[in-house]
């Protein structure tokens, strides 16, 4: 577990700088990790989440395309497509910083590779940003990436702001927060625009929080 409780020494940085400090942090621990070990790592978490009852009972999953060093999400995608749910993937937004859309594609033929390395859904498929969430945009599941997640449910995400700006709407939908579980903390040092999630997932355990 990291050690980002509040009787850590970073406790008293400003939280900005304790944020940053972590993130520089578990990129490190993941790039630590043997490729073999993330694999099968990956393929646990994916499967702990598959048997779950928030999974079985989604009609309806927004995922995301793992980024090299993130848990994979390839066999829930996989899983997903097979099983005819309607899968949600973000796109970002160009030209607005902070903002992306989701969008519903049918198979991996609609991504291509789009800012940050991130791959995403093509041009030209429709999509809904925040303005949308809980109106034409409403998942049965929403599944988030993170660099860490602590056990109150707060999510450290990479800086940008996606999806914090997108949560905080109208979206009510079970949110779970996929990661390994050496990117779980205690308590994570958080702001008041920080969403949190209900549900943990990692190679270990599904939680409730």
């Amino acid at each position: 577990m990291l050690p980002t409780s509040p009787e850590s020494p970073m406790s008293e940085e400003p939280v900005a700088a304790r944020k940053a400090a972590l993130r520089e942090h578990i990129r490190k621990l993941r790039s630590r990790q043997p490729p073999g070990l993330a694999r099968a790592r990956s393929l646990e978490a994916q499967q702990r989440l598959i048997e779950g009852a928030c999974w079985r009972n989604a009609h309806s999953v927004a995922l995301y395309v793992a980024l090299k060093g993130e848990l994979s999400t390839d066999k829930l995608l996989d899983a997903a497509w097979k099983s005819g749910r309607t899968v949600w993937l973000p796109r970002v937004r160009p030209g607005e910083a902070g903002i992306m859309d989701f969008v519903a594609c049918t198979g991996p033929e609609q991504l291509r590779t789009g800012p940050f390395g991130l791959r995403e859904p093509e041009d030209g498929l429709p999509g809904f940003g925040p303005e949308g969430a809980g109106k034409a945009f409403k998942p049965d599941l929403l599944v988030l990436p993170g660099l860490a997640f602590d056990l109150h449910g707060g999510r450290l995400g990479f800086g940008g702001g996606y999806y914090d700006r997108f949560l905080d709407s109208e979206l009510a939908c079970p949110r779970v927060g996929l990661c390994f579980a050496f990117q779980v903390a205690k308590n994570l040092p958080l702001e008041q625009w920080d969403q949190r999630v209900q549900y943990l997932c990692t190679e270990e355990q599904f939680l409730c929080l």
